[in-house]
């Protein structure tokens, strides 16, 4: 399992602006958007899909991934359905499970290969809530800070832990990636980063030699 944390993603603007439209609402029960197993172990809400306020939180979250060029990088996103926005009051969670492997509303179906958390609520704000991610058989949690989003592949055994304090709120949302595997996101992830770290600095032939094998890495892998 290789997830990647973004720290950031949508600016402090923007997620200004989604908090705004969260504390209107409405919000209706989760398990209107769980299918088999989830309905039994999903206990959360969701933003009221197509209310007034849910269009514009999802444009602006939207937005901001597209115009992410970290996020671009860790997802490769070829479609990306709707993001949905959750809200998780004291006592509610979401049991053990993995995404399914294809999602969305026919016919617009997609390949389920990447898992997206966006943080809108701030970590000091709530207790417990964390993301449990579970690599290599042992679980690892993760709770970011308004803004900050964790891409990792959608076959990864995961749980959102009970809230003991406050509400968590986030949008979550599911990607058919042009590269599908993990392992080789990671890796044009790594260089990428690389990359931009060296151009800041002064040119040389070693970068653009490093630059050339990242774009073939593309083409052998996109």
């Amino acid at each position: 399992m290789s997830a990647i944390v973004l720290p950031g993603v949508i600016p402090a603007n923007t997620i200004a602006k989604i908090r705004k439209l969260t504390a209107i609402g409405p919000f209706v029960s989760g398990k209107l958007s769980a299918v088999g197993r989830a309905v039994s172990i999903k206990d959360n809400l969701l933003m009221a899909p197509d209310s007034p306020g849910e269009r514009e939180a999802v444009e602006l979250v939207t937005g901001a991934l597209q115009a992410s060029a970290p996020f671009q990088v860790a997802a490769w996103p070829e479609a990306m359905l709707r993001p949905q926005i959750c809200r998780y009051a004291v006592g509610m969670t979401y049991g053990d499970h993995v995404d399914g492997a294809i999602m969305g509303q026919a016919p617009d179906h997609i390949r389920c290969d990447v898992a997206v958390t966006i943080c809108i609520s701030d970590a000091s704000e709530y207790d417990g809530g964390e993301l449990m991610v579970d690599t290599a058989g042992l679980p690892r949690s993760w709770k970011g800070n308004a803004g900050d989003a964790i891409v990792y592949p959608a076959d990864t055994l995961h749980r959102v832990a009970p809230v003991s304090r406050g509400t968590r709120e986030v949008a979550v949302s599911w990607i058919q990636s042009m590269v599908r595997e993990p392992e080789r996101r990671r890796i044009l992830f790594d260089v990428r980063s690389v990359l931009d770290a060296l151009d800041q600095a002064a040119p040389s032939p070693e970068t653009e030699t490093l630059r050339r094998s990242y774009f073939n890495l593309i083409r052998m892998w996109a």
